[in-house]
């Protein structure tokens, strides 16, 4: 259930669809998302360079959605792409955020890839990052400034 083709840089695959929490749309199971009145919550995957991929949440990541980020996530961590986690744009994030993000850390150090979250993570995010201890198992920001920007990314200049 990959929605991207990591080598297509300039795409952008956004979902944010609507069924009951955790539950496959019935027409199209490859989407990641819930939204419901309740907790609004979307995930947008973004390929970037060098094996890379960009997957930013808005919303609430809460018990109701955090199995929806997992899955989205693993899914690119199987299909062989760093994540880049972009958590810019959530509202809120509860313990079961949490135990998603320790499950999606041991994933990614099983499958050999880089899980690293974005540098413009919300204080309140952080804050329950470091009190739980996660910050020091998923670095923030990544070693290529050509990456660690927001949004797709265009040329880099000429050598």
């Amino acid at each position: 259930m990959v929605l991207t083709d990591p080598g297509a840089i300039g795409l952008n695959h956004e979902v944010a669809v609507s069924f009951p929490p955790n539950q496959p749309e019935p027409n199209n199971p490859s989407h990641f998302g819930a939204d419901n009145v309740g907790t609004p919550f979307a995930v947008h995957l973004e390929p970037m360079r060098d094996g890379w991929v960009r997957v930013r949440v808005e919303g609430e990541l809460a018990l109701d959605s955090s199995s929806t980020l997992e899955r989205a996530v693993e899914a690119e961590l199987q299909a062989h792409s760093h994540v880049l986690l972009d958590l810019s744009h959530i509202e809120f994030i509860d313990s079961a955020g949490l135990r998603a993000m320790t499950a999606l850390v041991r994933t990614a150090k099983a499958s050999g890839r880089k899980l690293r979250l974005s540098t413009d993570l919300p204080a309140h995010a952080r804050r329950l990052m470091e009190i739980v201890g996660l910050l020091p198992f998923v670095p923030i920001g990544i070693d290529d400034p050509w990456i660690d920007g927001f949004g797709p990314l265009p040329d880099p200049p000429p050598a």
